[in-house]
């Protein structure tokens, strides 16, 4: 058996595949090379923890920062390599503490953004509460909120689906707010964010009191489908304390006081980025069922 030959090639910020300093630019070997890239746990190579393997050739990579750059967007696919690419889902975003924006990746979890691709995407992007959301092309409030790396251990977002047609979270629904929400693992609790628009407005030109006890309704509720429960409103009371003002932002948030049984009692509250509550509620609801 002939002896493997072993390479050493690094992959800098930008994206540039280079072996002794020299640029790798052919495409046909670039796209090669990325296609056959997979992590590798040989302990002589710590500095170079991927590899892309060609017969008894093994290509060892060491990455400045992520195996995979992505280097173009054409509205609805992120580059990387030469000609490779994957879809773009604003969901599969994410970003570092010092503002550096990546995407999942399909070889080493995620992939760094190059900063002209992330210029492209930053006229998506606006604060969601202490992360940020991505504003899509759909009516209403649908903005798809993505995590810091940091707190991806932490939180998880709860997205519309798709099948669903609640006026509140569904997709289906071309009337829904299409609400995303954010459960903190740590805290047990469920939050969102959101800047009322015109289509919440009541006659005093503020959020209709309909919307508030909505929104409390939708946010409490989410804390039991995260427990796969299924289980409608039995009795709510809010009280409304100042008002919601449109094209303010706003967080909800909303966690279980106690069960019994069937029975979960949950409070919830709407707070203005001042810290000032405009609304809080507390709720029964009832367990039919599990999802």
């Amino acid at each position: 058996m002939a002896p493997s030959r072993d390479y050493y090639y690094e992959i800098d910020e930008r994206g540039v595949l280079t072996l002794d300093g020299v640029i790798q630019d052919d495409p046909w070997f670039v796209d090669f090379f990325f296609r056959r890239l997979a992590p590798t746990a040989n302990p002589h190579y710590p500095d170079h923890p991927f590899v892309s393997r060609c017969g008894d050739e093994m290509n060892y990579l060491r990455p400045a920062d992520t195996p995979i750059v992505f280097t173009a967007f054409d509205g609805e696919r992120l580059h990387y390599a030469a000609s490779l690419s994957v879809p773009f889902y604003p969901d599969r975003l994410s970003y570092s503490e010092d503002g550096v924006l990546y995407y999942d990746a399909p070889v080493g979890a995620v992939g760094r953004v190059v900063p002209q691709v992330a210029m492209e995407l930053s006229r998506f992007i606006e604060p969601w509460g202490p992360f940020y959301g991505f504003r899509t092309e759909q009516p209403g409030l649908r903005v798809t909120p993505f995590l810091p790396l940091y707190a991806r251990e932490r939180f998880r977002v709860l997205y519309p689906r798709k099948e669903n047609c609640c006026v509140g979270c569904g997709g289906a629904n071309p009337f829904s707010l299409g609400l995303s929400f954010l459960h903190d693992l740590e805290q047990q609790q469920v939050s969102t964010y959101l800047r009322p628009d015109q289509r919440m407005q009541g006659s005093l030109g503020i959020t209709h009191g309909g919307f508030v006890s909505l929104l409390l309704d939708e946010c409490m509720g989410k804390c039991l489908s995260v427990q796969r429960l299924k289980a409608p409103t039995a009795k709510l009371t809010v009280n409304f304390r100042s008002p919601m003002r449109l094209h303010e932002e706003y967080e909800v948030r909303a966690w279980i006081e106690r069960q019994e049984g069937r029975k979960n009692i949950l409070r919830g509250e709407i707070r203005a980025i001042s810290g000032t509550v405009v609304a809080d509620a507390h709720a029964l609801f009832i367990t039919i069922g599990t999802t």
